[in-house]
């Protein structure tokens, strides 16, 4: 990893709040700044300037447009940082070589760092790798159990992280039993199944469950059926794109009740809310970055992403800049946050990162921040006025439905 000094942590002396805050480094100069300055305040890179970071994105084929604007979000964070403190930043073609073999050119030439690739089954090649020269901070997860190599690092936005999300955000809303409803296909099957063993494991129980044909115009009789079997459920977990959603949701609503809490994944909405064409969705909730929920004011990282159409993936890009120069540091300290634009991240112990995302109420005139927090985003919100944070703050923009779910087949 890069022989530097690693970012400050502070750790919080209280018993029921454990968790490492990471500051803002590159231009925060303590903590004597106003509150406000400091939560605006968007966190650089880490880096000393003299490094190399290779990227590995595909300039071809399926995922060539998503591969762009993660560079877009890489490039972007790196301007952000001081003149003297940005690494090169050197591109590689994934598309046209193996994962191995491209990761062996950048340390090569000279690279201290890899980011990426973006495809599921290259970050699979790596993984099956008995070793790898430089730490690799790969844009997907590879399926599995087992260790990967020791200098892996795999950052996902995966839909079942957004299925766990939401189990969680459920839970801590006081929910105990469980309705769920999810589309025929590996798609569908794959949320749901994230949902219940979160859900289970949280302590939960399942009320009843339906599957349903994503491709049915008429769901009357799913729903008529699923009401049936629904006593005792205390709220709706929904599977569904957006489109799906704006036709099966005001007919859970209509034979459940109104009062029947439902949340759902970022999917339901594609695009920006639409007044006329969404508020079949009002009354449901759903899990988004918090970036898309309330940007931070006067940032231009943020400003130049915001509106593009798959914000998702600049906010990855930007975090993946920002996470390189953290690896080990995350690696060493398991309770460690970070606040990044896709979340708020940890690191388990296969270094993988994770994410805790917001959760929003669609009402009629948008989707709406909801103050449901765990533990992660409660300690970084505590204290918030005490220490710099990496990028608090964000209000919504919300996009929507399966505009990187591709990406993880």
């Amino acid at each position: 990893m890069f022989q530097k000094s690693h970012p400050i942590a502070v750790r919080i002396a209280t018993p029921s709040l454990l968790v490492v805050l990471v500051l803002a480094l590159g231009g925060c100069s303590g903590l004597g700044g106003g509150a406000d300055s400091e939560l605006s305040r968007a966190v650089s890179g880490g880096y000393r300037g003299s490094e190399t970071l290779a990227v590995l994105l595909p300039e071809s084929g399926r995922f060539a447009g998503a591969a762009q604007v993660v560079r877009d979000g890489l490039v972007a964070a790196r301007e952000a940082d001081p003149q003297g403190k940005r690494p090169e930043l050197r591109f590689y073609d994934s598309a046209a070589g193996s994962a191995t073999e491209l990761v062996q050119k950048a340390a090569a030439d000279g690279a201290s760092l890899v980011i990426g690739p973006l495809q599921k089954p290259a970050v699979e090649t790596l993984r099956a790798a008995s070793a790898l020269p430089v730490p690799v901070l790969a844009l997907n997860q590879a399926a599995g159990a087992g260790n990967p190599p020791h200098n892996l690092y795999q950052f996902a936005l995966s839909p079942e992280d957004e299925a766990i999300e939401a189990a969680n955000k459920a839970w801590s809303a006081g929910h105990r039993r469980a309705l769920m409803l999810y589309p025929e296909g590996n798609w569908g099957s794959r949320i749901s199944r994230a949902f219940l063993q979160a859900w289970k494991g949280h302590g939960g129980s399942m009320a009843a469950t339906q599957v349903y044909d994503p491709a049915a115009v008429d769901f009357s009789d799913t729903i008529a059926g699923f009401s049936e079997r629904a006593a005792g459920g205390d709220f709706v977990f929904l599977v569904a794109t957006s489109t799906e959603a704006r036709l099966i949701w005001p007919q859970i609503r209509d034979k459940l009740g109104t009062e029947m809490p439902g949340y759902s994944t970022s999917h339901v909405l594609s695009g920006r809310f639409d007044p006329q064409r969404d508020q079949a969705l009002v009354g449901l909730s759903f899990v988004e970055i918090p970036w898309l929920i309330e940007p931070a004011k006067g940032d231009s990282v943020s400003a130049k992403g915001l509106y593009k159409k798959l914000p998702q993936l600049y906010a990855m890009g930007v975090d993946a800049y920002r996470l390189g120069s953290r690896l080990e540091w995350l690696s060493r300290n398991p309770q460690a946050r970070i606040q990044g634009k896709t979340g708020i991240l940890r690191m388990d112990s296969l270094r993988r990162i994770h994410r805790e995302l917001a959760l929003a109420r669609i009402d009629s005139s948008g989707p709406v921040m909801m103050a449901t927090l765990d533990t992660g985003a409660r300690a970084l919100r505590t204290f918030a006025r005490r220490v710099p944070l990496y990028e608090v703050g964000p209000r919504l923009a919300a996009v929507g439905p399966s505009r990187v779910g591709g990406l993880q087949d």
